[in-house]
């Protein structure tokens, strides 16, 4: 297999690319719908070179698989934004069964642990061998699909539940494809560790069969999320804003704004994000631009208690809401106040995605109309290199005559840096 970044020549190609349902980079993909098409144009420019990157895999000169990924606002940091394939490949819904309790407490009881789900060695056959708890069944092609779907138990006509085992749908793509995902993944974490990205993140539902492909690729969840989701068709009332002394956000809060994301969030997480003031400044598009960003901040005195931005597309559009523990009284109107900001539509929906450490915003947002939506997310992150400055030692001549070790910087001059930069990006000049 050859992994090669899309070109030009690939224009033929791009309308046979597909994204793959498998649960990657909620909400966002949802909210802000960044497709290939744009992004493979777009990365050959040379004023936005390192915001987009589509990789392609092809095996004997034929596509297979792709995968896209884009710089966030800091330029030392990526995000995969999706996964494909190329051509009408389409996975197959598989139906696995879970073992029933009865049969769990049998095993229980009889000293042996109950057999892992996740690994089948073939059809009907647990990795021990046994014909038990463990049975593959073919799935209606014509059925839906929906991440996590259960089948309900069978009932007999006196409302007793049979003992027949529950079944689960699962998508399974083909080994090749999975297998250029792999190949993608890796070629795309070297080469952003080349272009000096220290780190890769990843957003992958929990119940997705992919989670396992990125953690052997040295991804880990640093945290997990829930999504929510509203039907926004009615106007909400707006609360009082002098009640609440809200405002909105302006750059010079950033500083409040990051120390409130300090203040709750807890160290691992902090470590694997490596927030700072800028991280939460609002950049205004003098163009015209279909996604725009604002936001809604509560400070007393030199202090921010609450804190909500919302990132909108269209008619679509993104909440992330943060607060202290004894501001918590204030979050219903907050929120309230946030969606009344937002024009309602028959077709105008909000997310909402919650963060582990802050449960207590659950039952709000239930309590004003917000879903449970794809289940549980983790948030994935990848470490790929840290640039460290050396010395080096080098034979220069003293003012006695003398030769003697001198040192130097190791970091390359503004000349040579710019040298290596058209050495790596010849062709896209070439190509204009």
């Amino acid at each position: 297999m050859q992994v090669r970044t899309l070109h030009f020549r690939d224009f033929l190609k791009l309308g046979h690319m597909h994204q793959a349902d498998i649960g990657l980079n909620l909400p966002f993909a949802l909210v802000l719908p960044d497709l290939p098409l744009p992004a493979a144009l777009a990365q050959h420019l040379p004023v936005n070179s390192l915001n987009s990157s589509v990789y392609i895999c092809e095996e004997k000169g034929v596509p297979q698989a792709f995968v896209q990924a884009r710089a966030r606002q800091r330029r030392d940091e990526w995000e995969v934004l999706s996964l494909g394939v190329v051509g009408q490949v389409r996975p197959e819904l598989v139906e696995i069964s879970t073992p029933t309790d009865e049969s769990t407490l049998d095993d229980t009881d009889g000293g042996e642990a109950a057999p892992s789900l996740a690994p089948v060695s073939g059809p009907g056959l647990s990795p021990d061998g046994s014909s038990e708890a463990v049975q593959l069944k073919e799935a209606d092609p014509a059925a839906d699909y929906r991440p996590g779907e259960t089948t309900e138990p069978a009932t007999g006509e006196d409302g007793a539940e049979n003992s027949e085992p529950e079944y689960s749908l699962i998508q399974v793509w083909p080994v090749e494809i999975e297998l250029a995902w792999s190949k993608l993944l890796e070629h795309l974490i070297v080469d952003a560790g080349e272009k000096g990205v220290v780190r890769v993140y990843a957003r992958l539902a929990t119940d997705s069969p992919e989670l396992e492909l990125f953690n052997q690729l040295g991804f880990h969840a640093y945290t997990h999320e829930t999504l929510f989701h509203l039907q926004y068709d009615q106007v909400m009332e707006r609360p009082d804003p002098e009640t609440l002394k809200l405002r909105d956000h302006r750059n010079r809060d950033c500083w409040f704004i990051n120390q409130l994301y300090s203040a709750i969030t807890p160290s691992p997480v902090q470590n694997a994000e490596q927030t700072t003031s800028r991280t939460w400044e609002i950049h205004r598009n003098y163009l015209p631009h279909q996604n725009r960003e604002s936001g809604l901040v509560l400070i007393e005195g030199d202090k921010a208690l609450a804190y909500v931005r919302i990132l909108s597309y269209r008619n679509r559009h993104l909440l992330r809401i943060m607060n202290l523990d004894t501001s918590r009284h204030l979050l219903p109107d907050l929120v309230r106040y946030a969606l009344s900001t937002l024009k309602a539509g028959p077709g105008t929906e909000v997310y909402c995605a919650v963060r582990e450490y802050q449960v207590e915003q659950e039952a709000i947002l239930e309590d004003l109309g917000f879903q449970r939506v794809f289940g549980k997310q983790a948030v994935l992150v990848k470490h790929t290199v840290q640039f460290v400055r050396g010395l080096e030692k080098q034979l220069v001549r003293a003012r006695e005559g003398k030769l003697e070790l001198a040192h130097r910087s190791m970091r390359p001059g503004t000349s040579v840096r710019f040298a290596r930069f058209i050495r790596n990006h010849w062709h896209t000049f070439v190509c204009l």
